[in-house]
């Protein structure tokens, strides 16, 4: 019973580090506004507490009215004209925290239409302004970068379900955006959606420009509540994946960190909705409806039946209620009086939300592979280890590793003999391999005295024991190697530990940076000119066809290097311009043949598909040429800092050169030497130089701008040049479309 007692608890014990039970963590952040209802809302002075007070309208009949007015609500945190990066830290860090060490997580945000989700999740335009998803990123590559010993991989997806059919946000027309994804569940993985594109992100600006790009294709539309509201429920998805660069146990770490920004809910009284607008509001407030239903089961401990498939929305947040996911839902409001419906509904919903439990779990792989090799390795470590042990007690012939000869086998089996018959009192054991040689020969032994006996009293053997007679009958010494094998022990050789090869160091002698002083017979001016020293343009010159030729060669082959690759940038941002515009009115053409084409006709003419072809095909040789313009452009501004370290190199050489040759001259004129690099005086002139490195007005601009972040900024470049990649592919190919230098 005791045995059985601490077998449980250990077995629990060991569960429960890798399995916690964790109720969902609820904010409420308040919209500010100039109209809020102090007389019914009152914010807790500990922060985490409202009370919401409903005026009732009196009626002239003495009816009693026992409808509930006042409620009181306690959450993980009220706040309350909270900014954006207040927010972050107390929602936001913990799930990014728990993502990196293994544990997938979600954030949510809830609440009616206008009540500001889109700006928690997305932000405003500004850097500042930035919501919980850029944050986030940004926060994740910052923890990455702080985690050299492990090795990271970030992919994205981005996806909206709209009017209850999932579309791909970063998917192309060819891939088919416009379809209706469906959802599956894997084992290892959770709930996934079938043919959802995913892309690597390797650094901040690569998973922001996918997040400016997915914003693009979101339903939008605008009503009297929301100039910008959102139409469909959006899921930004991160997966993570890393291992240790350190350890080589085999272990892999994946995880997902879901951000789900909910459509609002509306009250078609207040909205105005019609048409379209009016549709999408009805598949808005019935996902929600499911969605309530979902927590209002999962909250429940006596229910039994769990319903996640009423709705794509509801299927989709399997993991995040109820699964293996630590979940946090920031709950907006709109704390006015016009609104205080809505927003006890919020509160109320929102509250039924910290009832449910989620059971996280770390996702750990293992690599078979991996853990042979460590195995091996350790093996290998711990005969080598018992090999040191064995010389340093003097048993450096016992090794663990090769298998017995046919000579050994033949001296242990004549030590057996010797010690059966009684001519030695003991056998000295020297490793557990030979004590398995030991009971093989012993049982031949036995084996061959039962044949014996069976033989002397005429008893036929069975044909077993002849077999294993045969197969335990002593070995004989083999021929090869030079002596005769005595009876007896004698003495072990060992291994010789290998001598160290001593590695010879050849001395390697430098050429002195500083050339030695010239005699005045090979000095550069006539000996009646000795006295002053020559001009240094004339110097330089010299210097370069001299001592510093290597030096000069170098930054000549890195500025011709330079050229070619200014002229290849040149050539590849045409052909950029020239696809664009070819794009443009490939895009122009499909539109009209759309327009001709009749709507109830799903056919589809020659003409039309030729124009789809085209504009596909010109989008595919976009994609190509940018990539490689992309490219060129990173290795044009390596080949330009490579021009610039040889400029500085040449220069500085030349400098040593003529204070170490023409020093005396220079003293005693006490001239003033001309700059080698930059003027400090208006008497001093720099030098003239070939082949000058001159941007052009686009890159010029470039560079003050980044210039103008980085001083500013500098946490702000990545987001800024996202938002202008994105805005810029957006503009040059527009639709649906990924951006080309990310891999899928």
């Amino acid at each position: 019973f005791f045995f059985f007692f601490f077998f449980s608890f250990d077995i629990f014990f060991s569960c429960s580090e890798w399995m916690v039970k964790a109720a969902v963590q609820v904010f409420v952040r308040t919209r500010p506004t100039d109209k809020f209802s102090s007389e019914c809302l009152q914010l807790a002075d500990d922060g985490k507490g409202l009370q919401v007070q409903l005026r009732t309208k009196k009626k002239k009949e003495e009816v009693v009215n026992n409808k509930q007015d006042k409620y009181s609500f306690k959450y993980d945190g009220v706040l309350h004209n909270c900014t954006q990066e207040a927010l972050f830290q107390q929602v936001g860090q913990g799930c990014v925290k728990s993502v990196l060490d293994g544990f997938n997580g979600t954030i949510m945000a809830y609440g009616q239409t206008g009540a500001g989700k889109t700006y928690t999740m997305s932000g405003g335009t500004d850097f500042k302004q930035r919501g919980v998803i850029p944050r986030t990123l940004a926060h994740l590559y910052n923890e990455i970068s702080n985690k050299p010993e492990q090795s990271f991989s970030v992919r994205i997806s981005y996806m909206e379900i709209y009017n209850d059919k999932i579309y791909d946000l970063l998917a192309s027309p060819s891939a088919g955006a416009d379809s209706d994804l469906a959802i599956q569940e894997d084992s290892k993985l959770g709930i996934v959606v079938r043919g959802l594109s995913t892309f690597t992100a390797d650094q901040e600006a690569d998973a922001l420009g996918l997040f400016f790009e997915g914003n693009s294709n979101r339903a939008i539309a605008a009503h009297q509540m929301n100039i910008g509201s959102s139409r469909s429920h959006t899921v930004f998805t991160i997966f993570l994946s890393s291992r240790s660069r350190v350890e080589s146990d085999g272990q892999t770490a994946y995880s997902k960190l879901n951000c789900v920004d909910l459509a609002g809910s509306e009250r078609v009284s207040k909205t105005g909705s019609e048409g379209t607008i009016l549709k999408e509001a009805m598949h808005i407030n019935k996902s929600l409806s499911f969605l309530e239903q979902l927590v209002i089961a999962l909250s429940s401990s006596t229910r039994d039946h769990i319903p996640y498939r009423q709705s794509k929305l509801t299927n989709l947040l399997k993991d995040s209620l109820g699964g293996n996911c630590k979940t946090a839902m920031v709950a907006n409001i709109w704390p006015e009086e016009v609104h205080i419906d809505e927003t006890v509904s919020t509160l109320k919903f929102a509250s039924r939300m910290m009832r449910v439990t989620n059971d996280i779990t770390m996702n750990v792989t293992v690599d078979p592979e991996a853990q042979i090799r460590k195995m091996a390795k350790e093996i290998a470590e711990l005969k080598s280890e018992l090999q040191m042990q064995n010389q340093l007690h003097g048993k450096s012939h016992i090794m663990y590793d090769e298998e017995f000869t046919d000579d050994e086998r033949f001296d242990l089996q004549k030590q057996v003999r010797s010690f059966v018959d009684g001519q030695t009192n003991e056998l000295q054991v020297k490793s557990l391999r030979q004590v398995h040689e030991m009971f093989r020969a012993f049982k031949g032994l036995v084996e061959t005295a039962e044949l014996q006996a069976a033989r002397l009293s005429n008893e036929p053997s069975s044909e077993a024991q002849q077999n294993r007679v045969k197969s335990a009958k002593p070995v004989k010494p083999s021929d090869e190697g030079v002596g005769e094998v005595e009876s007896g022990g004698g003495f072990g050789i060992g291994l010789a530990i290998p001598a160290k090869v001593e590695k010879q160091t050849k001395e390697v002698t430098r050429r002195p940076l500083v050339s030695p002083t010239k005699p005045a017979k090979e000095s550069l001016v006539e000996p009646e000119q000795a006295i002053q020293p020559p001009d240094r343009n004339q110097a330089f010159e010299t210097f370069k066809q001299g001592d510093g030729s290597s030096f000069a060669d170098a930054l000549q082959h890195s500025q011709e290097l330079l050229k070619e690759k200014k002229q290849v940038f040149k050539e590849l941002a045409q052909q950029v311009n020239h696809h664009k515009l070819n794009i443009e009115h490939c895009r122009k053409k499909v539109a009209m043949k759309q327009m001709l084409q009749d709507d109830d006709d799903d056919v589809v003419d020659a003409e039309y598909f030729t124009a789809l072809a085209q504009l596909k095909e010109e989008k595919n040789h976009y994609r190509r040429v940018y990539e490689d313009l992309q490219a060129v452009k990173k290795d044009r501004e390596t080949e330009a800092r490579f021009v610039e370290q040889a400029r500085q190199k040449l220069l500085l050489e030349f400098g040593e050169w003529y204070h170490s040759t023409f020093g005396q001259e220079i003293a005693a004129h006490s001239a003033i030497m001309p700059p080698i690099r930059g003027a400090t005086s208006p008497t001093e002139k720099p030098f003239h130089r070939s082949g000058e490195d001159v941007l052009d007005a686009g890159e010029r601009f470039d560079l003050m701008e980044e210039q103008k972040l980085m001083l500013n900024d500098p946490e702000s470049s990545a987001f800024y040049h996202a938002k202008k990649h994105a805005a810029v592919f957006r503009q040059a190919a527009g639709g649906r479309t990924a951006a080309p230098q990310w891999k899928r």
